[in-house]
């Protein structure tokens, strides 16, 4: 083996051949290459010959094994291999433009902070905003209301979308923002599910960072894209959910989430663009000439919303800044990406100069303990990339700068750090350098402190009270700040790089480029970018300008500058006049034949190649297993054990691999120039490639239990996605190589080729993968590419990037056969060789290549008649052919060989043949008219055979075709080159004689071996076909055609009368390839005959695998075991000892498993109720059972009840009188027992965490418990159960998505087979909707061509069997629409008004009057009856319109559903079978026949014997159901014997049946995505509904179910507030000082807000003590199934309907304290959910703040069942106690209201005494005197008497005074008289 490894090998060059050397050698090289460090190549071949043999004897077989199915080939490649990997794809295609919808419903909010709110929640996304109404006067608003925003674009914008989801207190003028909260919609995206549901966002005030949680909001958010599929989540229904368990935060986050700052730090700039854009700026530039930078470069950094700009700094290129950007987001944040963009400040506008994303999960690791480490960056660059740099004075390739697109072009450089800091609150301040100095790397130890202390002084002061500092420290605003740094971050040891590439071939240049000389620039960085980049010496000056900081350098830089001066700097190739291809005039090629130009830059980077060296490494190891998977995945179609065998190879080398490389990292000497986040990052890789290699090696080992094989690939492609995540290096170092190629000396296209890929490294793992080899680019145009062919030429370049003291390496690589050419500038003394301008390569050879074109499969349509007609275009070297064009089909048989005659090829033999040029095959559609449109393209590797070698033929092998980035479908092809000896063309192998055309067939040895084959076809009928030309079809005929043969149906005489055909089945010989893998596709053709024998094509469907039709002989498993037979099925159950029903039920399961698909428990679930007429009472259990043992859904507990271990059965019992008296038991208890069911099984499945208790297929929960050691405590707990549960009520299937997706489209009989019409290559990829022309309903049947003619059984064709009659059904059709959920809104304001619409055929129902008002969750509770013919009419669209008054209703979405196909499938689909045989009733027995009929039937239909019917059990072939089958109607009468429950049993778990079996459709309501034609693939609601049909030739069944919704029942609340207490005093008495309140109390439910009814008011209450006697009335509706209170009301003075709105039925009882002139104080109030609320207190001592905030569930008790409730309860204000009230609670129905009223407040009938207030409440204003006495008179009675006393003395005196001079004159005067 070992000496002819080599040749035949390389012939061989199967794909299989190829990477078992490849694996094999690559594993051990890591090893011995990595110590010996470089190894000469030549030893290397050599020593990995030997080492090939080792541990592969098992495999030989593989290797000699080569089939084809791969576009690759490899030759042995541990050594450096001289080409490239081909890649198949040609370009990853422009990110697609596409449609999100994004739907978020807001559910409630609890613990909102603040008194006596509104809240209010507004969602912001982007500019778009929208809001919710508002609440009045609660801390915990329910709203569930939904919100649709639709968005259009590519992926990565939508990402970095921010939802702010924003609570604000509404007020009239102006709002308060009480909390906040943002996601990006990334974050949503990558949940699983693309959505968070039920979870509650935590809000936070932005403006204070303080005060920690504002409240929490419950929402579900969903991102959806087209495609995606919603999950529907069931909603938990438990009341005290825990909030802090379901934070809105991703999986894996923790639930507390503190606060921090980011940092991001800009050091300076160097390299922006010279330019400004502005025009004013070139008229400067014209005066001034180009001596000064016109670029003022300021940086933006966004972050969650916020934006932070550093300052401007003019004219300069090479900006230094030194300012910080902070951000305080809580982490770790729900906004994964930093944006930095650098700008350039105009005149006019400002322009941006590039843009850089850094993704926070790229730079830290959540982990837990000392693995994980918070973000941190740098100080390290980062390359910006864009436009291209030109001056031009508009820049049309704008939006790259954006951010938008791949970068063109090198724009300049920043150096940044990011750093996080957690903040711990204003105390513990002094962890805050300690973190700062553990985040940045030792050596900037001092600066960190110098610039953070600033920070932190700043921050202290703000504490002592300097308010407005404080205010920015603790708000969430940006702040921009100068730091200080040491000059030791300057120390950057700058490396020299040299980048070496020769040019070997350059075809394929699009001719549009022109004549004109063509060069080509490739340059890294700015050096070599001839145009606008960097002249070498002005680089040199300011490189030593800067290292003037530090001595050394200074040394080493200018003893270098004098030998770099007379190195030359070659970066572009010599322009050449382009030449025309021979054979296709559009491509044009430069004649680089035997003299290959080289170019050679140097330039300076700093030293930090280890980054993309640890890259390289890890991408190798994800390289190598994802050939490893491929070849594993081709395997998988040959042999199980080969692939197996070949997983398990690839793992053990990963896990090689994996060791070496921590081996390496943990040797590594600790390198200076280390940032952190390159020490974090080298410790995380060796935790993750620890622990992958630990969960391979579990996987290799496998002791436990099998791994399938599928499950091994899933692993390993998470292993490889881990490693891709971790080869990304966010820290850049050398920025990307571009090649331009330039025409006449401006860009014209350019390929960008990352600086990883070509780094040369002496160990092998860590070079680059395209180091050193020819690597084949394709350029492209810069910018938005116009959509079709975008290759503007193709080049085969080899590069070489390294540092100079590797120079003497970079020809190593060459291939042999070169002479150099030097520059002849060069000086004599120079130190090494200077690099060539040229390489001479002077043998010449001679080649034929052979093409051999043999098919292609699945190519896109590109005419409007859905076909193409292809041809394709080989091009090799300067060489191109076509092959000949085959019309209509997208499946064309070229079987063509194009001979391509004399290609010279320079360079030595060998090589040549182990690496030959590549193929490149482009795929057109031909157009009559026009240019010919692009399909698809493909490269490939040609087969070589060198003269005097052994021939061997190549094997034809599946090349996949792309078109941009779709799926463009394979080519069937192989390509050989030949070389031609010097004795001419004579001796080649021969070819086969061409055609009259001279086209040269494949030649036979290389075709497939064929043989024959038969294929039948089942025809039965056409569907849903539309228009064509503007004419309906009508004449419709199928053609079927394989391998050039085919066969055609018969004419379908009138499409509209019956759309099947006449003759079923025919069938047809083919020759088709023995390998499987080779099959040719099936295409089936509609065409219509017209008038005059006209025909039309109607539509095509291509078949690309007809694997799934291939026949295989049914082998009916062996007849089980005999202790199977017995299956007990459940009625008896109950009554049976234990032992007994186990062994036989264990078996049984087993069996189960490997028969059924889905998998339907043998029904112990429902356990049978003991017959309605004889109604059991519960007996008390002895021993409750206590909640943690796990609830098996056989527990029938209705709804009320809850997992109370210490309830007791009697009030257990008295709620189940309760709820069956109030609600007679109709369709609705046994719907909402089945959601009760589907929640259980849900908490069941996560909470139980045990594998086997549920069974979860596609979506839909199926309860098995099928745990087999805890079977006989489960049977116990059964038992118990049973005893335990009120009689049990029927549940019926809920499933989460369509019946069809459950059972598989109903295709058991028949396939669908969607027509299409149209082009497919439009810009969104041709609507799928759009190009669906019809469908046809057929089957196909493949088998080798027995010998004898005579066809399949009996002379009938196989695919016969088991087929219905074909002839017309009437129908009687029943849909029963329950409900929908989540419309999109179709109105202005966000809601709906849906009614139904059925169509079907021409029959059209609308149910326009039962519209339901502005909802978008109706409940419809609809039935329709419709007749119908089958095959006529069978695709029933229901649909959902919006009424509106004005203007055409609005179509929300439709769903479609093929009747046909569920009628006729052996699913038993037209009438679910429900789960218990009843006679009247909710559960009467719906289906028009009977259980025992349909049993009889079924076996009929299948052959099987039976049913044979005896006492207690039922026998069908041979197994055996027991059961009940005798029952006791009444006591005194005889018993009955009736066969259906048992019949039932066994028609619920006929997939037991051995070979025939199969699940039969349970009574269900399935859930039917909504669409909408405008908006394709996006849900648009859901709707529940479920569809019955009975064939009218039957007995017509009974009345249709009534599923009308319930009406909600009236109840009145009547609510007595008796006395508060301990109320908090707010005023205070002017003159005493003495506080007291004026109380009164308001009460409303919540929802009814109008109906707000208030107490009087407690005056003067000085001790909080107020006494009312006041009755508060409430009337309301409410519907106990789903304990909502139900609110009918007008939205606004507009709206024409009320709105009919559920929510939970809530209390409020607020205590306020009465003011006449200012508005009232609020005091506090008592929120009580009416369904659960806390006990009360017996005494009003009792009663505190504990009693609401930390009751249990048990503790709860709910007004619903105990009616009347007095005591007392506390008011809270801001989470403290502010009074208690004295309550009484009396609920009645309305109809007791109606015979007993009562009156409000005091009135009649009923009324209350007055209060007996004490004396001091009374209110001022309205008793004056009664204030003063008990204010004044009371207090100050002696003041009050001794200055009244006073007051009379100084009046007596004043008085005295005052008239005594006048009577002492006037006695005078009198006197004298």
């Amino acid at each position: 083996m070992d000496s002819s490894e080599g040749t035949p090998q390389s012939q061989r060059k199967g794909l299989f051949a190829g990477i078992k050397l490849k694996k094999k050698k690559k594993g051990d090289k890591g090893l011995t290459i990595a110590n010996k460090g470089a190894v000469g190549d030549h030893d290397d071949t050599d020593s990995l010959q030997q080492e090939i043999p080792v541990g592969q004897e098992g495999e030989e077989g593989e290797i000699t094994y080569d089939d084809a199915a791969s576009t690759s080939s490899f030759g042995a490649s541990g050594f450096w291999k001289k080409r490239a990997k081909v890649e198949s794809k040609i370009h990853e295609g422009e990110p697609k433009s596409q449609n999100y919808q994004i739907a978020i419903t807001i559910i409630e909010a609890r613990q909102l902070v603040g008194e006596n709110i509104d809240p209010v929640v507004i969602i912001e996304i982007g500019d778009e905003k929208k809001q919710t109404t508002v609440k009045e006067g609660t801390n915990s608003p329910f709203y569930n209301e939904y919100f649709v925003f639709d968005f259009l674009g590519p992926q990565v914008h939508l990402f970095d979308k921010i939802i702010k989801i924003s609570v604000m207190h509404n007020k009239l003028i102006g709002s308060v923002l009480i909390g906040s909260f943002k996601v990006d919609l990334g974050t949503v995206y990558l949940q699983p599910g693309h959505q968070f549901c039920d979870k509650w966002a935590l809000l936070t005030d932005p403006a204070d960072i303080r005060t920690g949680a504002k409240g929490y909001l419950k929402c579900d958010i969903s991102v959806t894209g087209k495609g995606d599929t919603i999950q529907a989540a069931q909603k938990a229904s438990d009341a005290e959910e825990q909030i802090e368990k379901n934070l809105l935060i991703p999986k894996g986050f923790p639930s507390e989430r503190p606060w921090a700052r980011f940092y991001v730090r800009i050091y300076k700039a160097e390299g922006l663009p010279k330019m400004n854009s502005s025009i004013m700026a070139n008229v400067t530039k014209a005066f001034m000439g180009d001596s000064k930078d016109l670029v003022d470069p300021f940086v933006v950094v966004t972050f969650a919303g916020l934006m932070g700009r550093t300052t401007v700094q003019k004219n300069c290129a090479d900006p230094v800044w030194h300012e910080q950007v902070i951000f305080k987001e809580m982490f770790p944040p729900l906004c994964r990406r930093v944006k930095i963009q650098v700008w350039d400040e105009g005149s006019m506008n400002d322009v941006a100069l590039a843009t850089h994303f850094i993704d926070l999960k790229k730079i830290s690791n959540e982990q837990d303990g000392d693995k994980g480490f918070l973000p941190t960056f740098g100080p390290a660059w980062i390359n910006l990339y864009g436009s291209p740099r030109n001056h031009s004075l508009m820049d049309d390739h704008q939006e790259l700068n954006e951010g938008y697109g791949e970068g063109v072009s090198f724009r300049g450089r920043l150096l940044i750090e990011l750093a996080v800091e957690i903040l711990s609150g204003g105390a513990h301040e002094s962890k805050f350098s300690k973190m700062i100095k553990e985040l940045k790397p030792s050596s900037k130890d001092k600066d960190a402190k110098g610039s953070k202390g600033s920070g932190k002084d700043k921050d202290k002061g703000a504490e002592d009270g300097k308010p407005s500092a404080a205010d920015k420290t603790n708000s969430t605003d940006v702040e921009v700040e100068p730091f200080d740094v040491l000059p030791e971050v300057h120390e950057e040891t700058f490396e020299d790089f040299l980048l070496f590439g020769a040019f070997f071939e350059a075809t394929m240049i699009d001719r549009k480029v022109g004549d004109k000389p063509i060069s080509f620039e490739v340059s890294v960085g700015n050096f070599g970018n001839v145009i606008d980049g960097v002249s070498p010496g002005r680089r040199k000056k300011s490189h030593e300008g800067e290292e003037e900081e530090s001595a050394p350098l200074l040394h080493e830089g200018s003893g270098e500058t004098s030998h770099d001066i007379a190195m030359p700097l070659v970066s572009t190739t010599h322009p050449e006049k382009p030449l025309v291809t021979e054979g296709n005039r559009n491509y044009s090629y430069l004649p680089y034949d035997e003299k290959k130009p080289c170019v050679y830059i140097k330039s300076f980077w700093g030293d930090q190649t280890f980054r993309l060296y640890f890259s390289n490494t890890l991408e190798k190891m994800a390289d190598l297993l994802e050939e490893g998977l491929e070849h594993v995945k081709d395997l998988i179609k040959v042999s199980e054990l080969a692939s197996e065998e070949k997983m398990r190879s690839t793992l053990n080398d990963f896990i090689s691999q994996s060791r070496a490389f921590i081996a390496n990292a943990e040797k590594k000497p600790k390198l200076m120039n280390q940032t952190a986040l390159d020490k974090k990052r080298l410790t995380l890789c060796k935790q993750e490639l620890e622990a992958m290699a630990k969960d391979a090696k579990g996987i290799i080992q496998q002791q436990k239990k099998k791994i399938l094989l599928d499950e091994m690939m899933r692993e390993t492609e998470g292993f490889i996605e881990k490693i891709r995540f971790l080869v990304d290096e966010p820290q850049h170092t050398v920025p990307d190589v571009f090649i331009w190629m330039l025409s006449n000396n401006k860009r014209v296209a350019y390929a960008r080729i990352p600086a990883k890929d070509v780094l040369y490294s002496p160990v092998n793992d860590q070079r680059g993968k395209h180091c050193g080899k020819i690597k084949t680019h394709f350029l492209k145009l810069p910018g938005k590419r116009p959509s079709g062919w975008n290759v503007h030429g193709k080049v085969d370049v080899y590069l070489w990037l390294g540092s100079t003291k590797y120079a003497h390496t970079i020809l190593d690589n060459l291939p042999y056969g070169y002479e150099t050419e030097t520059p002849s500038a060069a000086s004599a003394g120079h130190h090494t060789a200077p690099p060539p301008v040229s390489l001479a390569y002077k043998s010449k050879l001679f080649f034929q290549l052979r093409a051999h074109m043999y098919q292609a499969r699945g190519l896109i349509a590109a005419d409007n008649s859905g076909l193409s007609d292809p041809f394709a275009k080989v091009t090799f070297v300067s060489h191109c052919q076509t092959t000949k064009i085959i019309q209509q089909t997208l499946s064309p048989t070229w079987n063509q060989m194009l001979l391509f005659n004399n290609i010279m090829l320079h360079g030595d033999g060998k090589e040549i043949a182990e690496f030959p040029p590549v193929v490149v095959v482009e795929l057109y559609d031909d157009d009559a008219v026009g240019k010919s449109e692009y399909i698809g393209s493909t490269v490939a590797s040609p087969v070589v055979t060198l003269a005097g070698e052994k021939y061997e033929p190549p094997k034809l092998c599946y090349h996949p075709v792309y078109c941009g980035n779709l799926s463009g479908g394979d080519l069937l092809a192989a390509f050989e080159l030949l070389q031609i000896s010097d004795a001419g063309p004579e001796n080649l192998p021969p070819v086969d004689p061409p055609d009259v055309s001279l086209i040269y067939p494949v030649p036979s040895n290389i075709r497939p071996v064929l043989s024959k084959y038969r294929i039948e076809v089942l025809f039965w009928g056409l569907r849903e076909l539309k228009k064509v030309q503007l004419l309906s079809v009508d004449r419709p005929q199928v053609l079927i055609e394989c391998a050039a043969k085919g066969v055609k149906s018969s004419v379908i005489q009138s499409y509209k009368n019956n759309p099947n055909f006449n003759i079923l089945a025919d069938w047809f010989e083919v020759e088709l390839p023995e390998n499987e893998l080779l099959h040719p596709p099936l295409s089936i053709c509609v065409v219509d005959w017209r008038a005059f024998g006209r025909s039309t094509l109607v539509g095509t469907h291509t078949i690309n695998c007809l694997k799934q039709f291939l026949y295989k002989s049914k082998e009916l498993p062996a007849p089980p075991a005999k202790d199977v037979n017995l299956v007990d099925a459940g009625p008896a159950q109950a009554l049976q000892p234990v032992q007994a029903a186990e062994s036989s039920v264990d078996h049984i399961y087993v069996d189960v498993e490997h028969s059924a698909p889905v998998l339907a428990v043998p029904e112990p679930e429902p356990v049978a109720p003991p017959p309605p007429s004889a109604p059991s009472l519960p007996a008390p259990s002895p021993k409750p059972v206590s909640p943690s043992t796990p609830e098996p859904a056989k527990d029938g507990k209705q709804k009320d009840l809850r997992k109370s271990s210490r309830r007791s059965t009697k009030r257990k019992k008295r709620t189940i009188a309760d709820e069956s008296a109030e609600n007679v038991i109709d369709w609705w208890s046994k719907y909402y027992a089945s959601v009760q069911k589907v929640q259980k099984a849900k908490v069941l499945d996560f909470g139980d965490g045990k594998p086997g208790n549920t069974t979860r297929t596609s979506g839909h929960v199926t309860l098995s418990i099928d745990d087999e050691p805890d079977r006989k405590k489960k049977d116990k707990l059964v038992k118990k159960k049973v005893k335990e549960a009120s009689p049990k009520l029927a549940t019926l299937e809920i499933y989460d998505g369509d019946l069809e997706s459950e059972f598989n489209n109903f295709e058991d009989w028949v396939k669908t087979f969607e027509l299409f019409r149209g082009k497919s290559n439009d810009e969104d990829h041709g609507d799928y909707d759009e190009r669906t022309i019809g469908k046809f309903k057929g089957c196909f049947c493949i088998y080798k061509n027995p010998d004898d003619c005579c066809s399949g059984e009996g002379g009938q064709p196989k695919i016969l069997q088991g087929i219905p009659p074909n002839h017309s059904v009437k129908v009687l059709i029943r849909v029963y629409v329950v409900a929908a959920f989540n419309l999109s809104p179709a109105d202005p304001d966000g809601k709906s008004d849906p009614y139904i619409v059925l169509r079907l055929g021409n029959t059209e129902i609308k149910d326009r009057d039962n519209y339901i008002p502005k909802q978008l969750n109706p409940v419809f509770g609809r039935s329709f009856e419709l007749q119908a013919t089958f095959p006529k009419e069978s695709l029933l669209s229901v649909l959902i319109y919006d009424y509106d008054m004005i203007g055409s209703d609005d179509l929300i979405g439709e769903t479609k559903i093929d009747l046909e196909n569920r009628f006729y499938s052996r699913h038993r689909a037209n009438c679910g079978l429900q789960s218990q045989y009843e006679i009247e009733g909710y559960n009467a027995w719906r289906d028009a026949t009977k259980p025992t009929e349909i049993l009889t039937k079924l076996c009929k239909d299948n052959r099987l014997s039976g049913p044979h019917m005896q006492p207690g059990k039922i026998q069908i072939g041979d197994k055996v159901f027991t059961g009940q089958t005798v029952f006791h109607e009444d006591e005194n009468e005889e018993p009955v014997e009736s066969y259906e429950h048992l019949a039932l049993k066994v028609l619920r778990s006929w997939n037991e049946i051995p070979g025939v079996g199969c699940k039969l459709v349970p009574e269900h309501i399935e859930t039917r995505p909504i669409y909408h034609r405008d908006k394709p693939g996006m849900e648009q609601g859901r709707v529940q509904m479920w569809v019955d049909m009975f064939p009218k030739d039957m007995p017509l069944p009974g009345p249709p179910v009534d599923i009308s919704p319930r009406k909600p029942k009236g109840y009145e609340l009547r609510v007595i507030i008796w006395n508060t207490e301990d109320v908090i005093l707010e005023d205070e008495n002017i003159f005493t000082g003495q506080k007291s309140s004026d109380i009164y109390v308001k009460g409303w439910l919540k929802g009814l807000e109008d109906d707000r009814q208030e107490t009087d008011v407690h005056y003067n209450s000085l001790t909080g003590e107020g006494n009312f006697n006041w009755r508060f009335v409430y009337p309301f509706h409410y519907l106990p199934a789903e304990k909502h209170m139900v609110v009918s009301k007008r939205e606004n003075i507009f709206s024409l309907d009320k709105t009919e709105r559920k929510i939970p039925a809530e209390l409020v009882l607020q205590v306020w304290d009465f003011e006449r002139l200012s508005s009232d104080d609020f005091l506090g109030s008592l929120e009580m959910n009416l369904n659960g609320f806390p006990r009360a207190a017996k005494t009003s001592k009792r009663c505190d703040i504990s009693m609401v905030t930390e009751t249990s569930e048990e503790n709860k008790i709910s007004i619903f069942q105990q009616k009347r409730v007095r005591g007392w309860w506390p008011f809270i204000k801001a989470g403290e106690l502010t009074g208690k009230v004295e309550a009484e609670f009396h609920l009645v129905t309305a109809e007791e209201a109606e015979k007993n009223p009562v009156g409000k407040a005091r009135k009649e009938p009923e009324p209350l005494e007055k209060p007996n207030r004490p004396d001091t409440s009374f209110s001022w204003f309205v008793n004056p005197f009664k204030c003063l006495y008990h204010l004044i008179w009371r207090n100050y009675k002696k003041y009050i008497i001794i200055g009244l006393i006073l007051i009379i003395l100084v009046i007596f005196l004043v008085l005295f005074i005052y008239t005594l001079p006048g009577a002492i004159s006037r006695r005078i005067v009198v006197g004298s008289t």
